[in-house]
């Protein structure tokens, strides 16, 4: 134990000596790898700088050639671009250091034109194996090819740039050719010569070297010789048919500079339990930095893939554009334009390529400009255009884009929409509100057109009732024909606004049509071919006497568009349409179980400039009075009234379809047949009258009176119920208009049951609005629509009186 305790501070000098020796290798290991460093970061440096230099060069050839070639492609000879090949040399030629001349050599090699005019010594170097093997690369890759270094007559090494110039069909006509002395470039790159030596070295050979005295494969034989070549360093810089090898390594000034750094490394051990400790705290600190860092790049990973994950499944066509082509398109982009993978459009394809041509200036300009008008690049941009599929379709879409920075470069990243079913949409929805508001328009010119119509039909029914010569009876009879084709034509516009009452009952189609056949074969003359065919089993909710309108307006349109005979075909048939049958066929408006009217004719056809405005009213393609243009326009009103679509397929000269769909109902159907009309008589009992326009108010009672009854009358709803009140126990019957001022003919009905009134009601309107229609359906409450003839309304009050049981 004593031996220890003596031996133990030897122990410790000796691990301290040993330490410290160790500390001091280290430290020597540690400067030739810094020196080493310090060698290849001058290097990197020299060979990026060498790389742009000779880069700068090729691409000032290129741009003349493109210039000469500009002037080409508008039709100028080659022959007689020599002044100007002249002229645009020069600014290069002076401008970049190096150049010793610029020259215009023909396809087969030999040089037509040079710049500066003295240069025949470098006529050297436009021979031999270099320069043609440069020729043949220009011409194979369509771009500039590079020549070795060449030694010319005097010594001098240059390189020289090939640059073919080609015309509209392809064919090359020449090559811009610049020749350029490469050792000042050398000597320009390498910047730090107190700190290194270099050689450029070509296939093995020293092309140049900082020593002014041989040297022999960049070895230096002097006292330091094992550490500069520990420390030499080398790269190759490549451009096309270009390669040269830089060697560098340090100077002795460099290598004292590190010894010198060498010397200070016994005070630094002194200190070093100090920096042991401050190094363990930045460790401490360091492995905080690391453990955040790992946690952020963890979470950057996972946002990353949440973000792949919504881009690859997103709906919208996602796309990255750089440099005018697409870096990046997810699977949607691709289903959109009609490409099988990303693979086809990505380094392949940009904006123009998948766009209409007439939209390129939009593609081109948009993203540009500003949308508030000042100057710089826009943020974002948004915009429609008509692009182009794969097979060549064209279809309408949205795109949306922001800049973005891709691999440190500007580049845009958006998204686009397939917007084909939205303007088809969109389209239908301008339609349908077309035909809306001339629906509305259509109702309010029938109402009061048809009040007018009334009273002229009255006074004309009364006056033939009274006349008794013949000839005045005629005349009058024309004025009461005259007032039914008015009264029709309001009919048709009340059809077309669905602002007709109806009286739906559960029928069959085919049951119509048949009862219908007798008088549809009458209008459809013996060279037109008449088929039916009845395949419907279900009943449809439909008002009898509307549909048959339906059928024979469409089947005289059949008739009319065959003058020269045809086939007419009438169909019935059940469909059934599903969510995916609506969802690719727009005018389906709804799903479930429907009965089809089909009335197909193999006429003239009709154009799509046609096609899209026969519904509307006074619309018709016939002549001057064979046709009042309300037929399709009724048809349209009244299918949609019965919650039913219309579908017409035409083409020019191959016939017309006409297809109309109504709901089935599960409502047993009944046997509706015509009744005929019951005769005139009059009675004596006592009746209000309510009507605020006074030739239809006078009109109505003078019938009524004709024809024995005594008559109350009212000009509105107030005066209707003053009435009611007084006179409640002698009035068997009301007359009511259903829209009048102060109040309507449904309120004045409502009060009178209020305060007792037990008898009749019968409504009388120009139109049919949806609320009093409900009320008088669920009602069962009688209804007239103007303009009626006086006769009609005394049957009907005969009928409403003898109905009612006091």
């Amino acid at each position: 134990m004593k031996y220890l305790n003596r031996l133990l501070p030897l122990l410790v000098l000796l691990f301290t000596a040993l330490l410290l020796m160790l500390l001091c290798y280290s430290g020597k290991k540690h400067n030739d790898e810094m020196l080493k460093r310090h060698v290849l970061s001058l290097l990197e440096g020299s060979r990026v700088r060498l790389t742009e230099t000779i880069k700068t060069r090729v691409l000032a050839i290129e741009a003349l050639s493109e210039h000469l070639q500009g002037h080409l492609w508008k039709g100028d000879p080659i022959e007689e671009m020599r002044e100007m090949f002249i002229m645009i040399s020069d600014p290069v030629y002076r401008t970049f250091e190096g150049f010793q001349s610029i020259n215009w050599v023909n396809r087969d090699g030999t040089i037509e034109w040079t710049y500066p005019l003295k240069g025949e010594y470098l006529v050297e170097a436009m021979a031999g194996d270099y320069s043609q093997e440069a020729i043949r690369k220009a011409e194979k890759y369509r771009s500039f090819s590079i020549t070795p270094v060449i030694e010319t007559a005097g010594n001098k090494p240059v390189v020289a740039v090939y640059y073919p110039v080609v015309d509209r069909k392809g064919q090359i006509k020449g090559y811009v050719d610049g020749v350029f002395e490469i050792k000042s470039l050398i000597d320009a790159s390498v910047t730090d010569r107190l700190d290194v030596d270099f050689m450029v070295m070509q296939d093995g050979k020293v092309l140049f070297s900082s020593f002014s005295e041989p040297v022999e494969d960049g070895w230096s034989v002097n006292s330091n010789s094992s550490l500069i070549n520990s420390s030499m360093a080398e790269d190759v810089v490549g451009i096309s048919g270009l390669s040269l090898t830089l060697r560098m390594w340090p100077t002795e000034r460099l290598i004292r500079l590190y010894r010198v750094t060498h010397r200070w490394q016994w005070p630094i051990l002194i200190g070093l339990p100090f920096m042991a400790l401050a190094l363990s705290y930045a460790v401490y600190i360091l492995q905080r930095h690391y453990a955040e860092l790992k946690t952020k790049d963890r979470a950057l990973r996972e946002s990353e893939i949440k973000f792949r994950s919504l881009v690859e499944h997103s709906l919208a066509g996602v796309y990255l554009i750089q440099d005018g082509l697409f870096r990046y398109v997810n699977p949607r982009f691709c289903e959109v334009f009609g490409y099988n993978s990303p693979e086809e459009i990505i380094d392949k394809k940009g904006p123009l390529d998948l766009t209409r041509s007439s939209d390129w200036p939009v593609v081109e300009e948009i993203p540009g400009r500003r949308p508030d008008g000042h100057e710089g690049e826009v943020e974002s941009i948004n915009y429609v255009l008509k692009a182009v599929k794969a097979n060549g379709e064209v279809f309408d879409i949205e795109v949306y884009g922001a800049n973005t920075l891709f691999n440190g470069r500007p580049a845009v990243i958006g998204m686009l929409l397939d917007i084909a079913d939205k303007k088809r949409l969109e389209e239908q929805l301008r339609q349908s509100q077309r035909l809306e508001s001339i629906g509305l328009l259509a109702g309010g010119i029938a109402h009061d057109f048809n009040n007018i119509l009334m009273a002229i039909t009255g006074y004309a029914s009364l006056l033939n009732m009274k006349l008794k010569d013949g000839v005045l009876r005629n005349h009058v009879d024309q004025i009461l024909k005259a007032s039914d084709r008015a009264a029709n034509l309001t009919h048709g516009l009340l059809a077309f606004s669905r602002r007709q009452l109806l009286q739906p009952q559960p029928v069959y189609f085919g049951k119509i049509i048949r009862d219908f056949e007798k008088i549809l074969r009458r209008v459809i003359p013996e060279n037109i071919e008449f088929v039916i065919d009845l395949k419907d089993t279900r009943a449809v909710m439909v008002d009898q006497g509307q549909i048959e309108q339906v059928i024979i307006n469409l089947a005289t349109n059949a008739r009319d568009a065959m003058s020269e005979g045809g086939k007419l075909i009438i169909e019935t048939f059940e469909v059934a349409f599903d969510e995916a049958y609506i969802e690719k066929h727009s005018w389906v408006n709804k799903g479930g179980g429907f009965v089809c009217l089909s009335i197909s004719d193999t006429g003239d056809g009709m154009a799509p400039a046609v096609k899209e405005h026969i519904f509307e009213p006074f619309f018709t393609t016939k002549g001057i009075g064979k046709g009042t243009g309300l037929g399709l326009s009724t048809v349209y009103g009244i299918i949609k009234q019965h919650n039913g679509f219309i579908h017409v397929y035409s083409e020019k000269g191959r016939g017309t379809t006409f297809k109309v769909y109504l709901p089935v109902t599960e409502s047993e159907p009944l046997d509706v047949s015509h009744v005929s009309e019951s005769p005139i008589s009059g009675g004596s009992e006592t009746i209000l009258l309510a009507e605020d326009e006074d030739n239809v108010r006078e009109t109505i009672k003078e019938a009524l009176e004709e024809y024995g009854y005594t008559v109350f009358v009212a000009r509105d709803g107030e005066e209707a119920m003053t009435l009611i009140h007084e006179k409640s126990g002698e009035i068997d019957l009301m007359i009511l208009d259903v829209v009048m001022p102060k109040e309507g003919g449904k309120e004045v009905y409502e009060k009178a049951k209020g305060v007792g009134f037990r008898g009749k009601v019968i409504f009388i309107s120009g139109y049919t609005i949806n609320t009093i229609q409900n009320f008088i359906l669920e009602e069962a409450i009688n209804f007239l629509t103007k303009p009626f003839r006086p006769v009609t309304l005394v049957r009907k009050v005969r009928e409403v009186l003898d109905s009612y049981e006091k």
